[in-house]
């Protein structure tokens, strides 16, 4: 009897932790994990309206998204849009270098805050501003360049199917440099100086103990914002979608359009659910192997395997 009052009161006591967690698993199977299964099955199926009118179809949506044009262009927008905001990687390096290099800590935490304050400022605001940057006509970029080459600069770089890319990212640069700029000066900043001292004992120099410490050292900070960056710009969307005139089209002629908006345009302006949910599986298995890679490199699987 004496057992069965001690073990009701243990389950009592421990009912009493799960009931704090009950609501956050609901919320997980209700609005995360529910979607994306229903999300897989609706990729096999055509569907006229979204619970409604269901026909199985097996692989026909991923062996349409395969052949499509359109799908194959979004896919190549991604990546190159994607290939050129890793940019903020070495950018963000040589800013944090330079800050790094700086002996008054007040002026060190002056410029830190400086280049992170982007990342405070909303997205929205951003693309505002810089559509008065990036402007063909009267732009402050255009402007620049043409006081500096003495002649008339007129490059639509948001405009122009041959710019739109260069220009979206500039906004994409420019927004992420602060904070790579942050995890570098903090990588930087917990490498022991013990180790550079003792290399200048050895007669090594700047540029020696650069290549020989501080890029090895570096090399799990690079790693990290190198795999956040491509999932970032896997998922991107919003800034592209409002430049765009809020059409998921990618305008101008198509460049930029990502894979997200592809799903959304399939999702709400041209409703093909079967299709959009067919993109959406592809997205998340991209996004999937960019994760595996980045723990087979950090060394997640060795770790459980001790």
């Amino acid at each position: 009897m004496r057992s069965k009052s001690v073990l009701w009161a243990k389950t009592k006591k421990q009912l009493v932790w799960y009931s704090f967690l009950i609501v956050s698993i609901i919320n997980l199977i209700v609005l995360v994990y529910w979607p994306m299964i229903t999300t897989v099955r609706y990729s096999f199926y055509e569907v006229s309206m979204l619970g409604f009118g269901e026909s199985f179809v097996g692989i026909h949506n991923y062996r349409m998204l395969i052949y499509n044009p359109v799908f194959m262009r979004s896919v190549r927008n991604t990546l190159i849009l994607t290939a050129y905001s890793l940019l903020t990687i070495p950018l963000g390096f040589i800013l944090a270098s330079l800050i790094n290099s700086i002996k008054l800590s007040k002026l060190q935490a002056f410029f830190r805050v400086g280049f992170y304050l982007p990342n405070i400022i909303t997205g929205v605001s951003v693309i505002l501003v810089f559509q008065m940057v990036l402007r063909a006509n009267g732009g402050l970029l255009n402007n620049f360049l043409s006081f500096f080459t003495r002649n008339p600069v007129t490059i639509g770089w948001l405009s122009n199917s041959s710019w739109a890319q260069f220009g979206v990212s500039i906004i994409a640069i420019w927004g992420g440099l602060g904070y790579s700029m942050l995890i570098n000066l903090a990588s930087l900043q917990s490498i022991p100086s013990e180790i550079y001292e003792a290399a200048e004992v050895d007669g090594a120099g700047p540029f020696q103990s650069w290549r020989a410490i501080t890029i090895p050292q570096m090399t799990p900070c690079f790693v990290f914002l190198f795999i956040t960056g491509v999932i970032g710009g896997l998922a991107r969307f919003t800034d592209l979608f409002i430049l765009s005139g809020n059409n998921a089209g990618g305008r101008p002629a198509g460049v930029l359009q990502t894979l997200m908006m592809f799903i959304y345009m399939f999702s709400f302006e041209s409703p093909n659910f079967g299709v959009a949910s067919a993109g959406a599986v592809i997205l998340f298995l991209f996004t999937l192997i960019v994760t595996l890679v980045n723990l087979k490199v950090t060394g997640f699987f060795k770790k459980n395997q001790i």
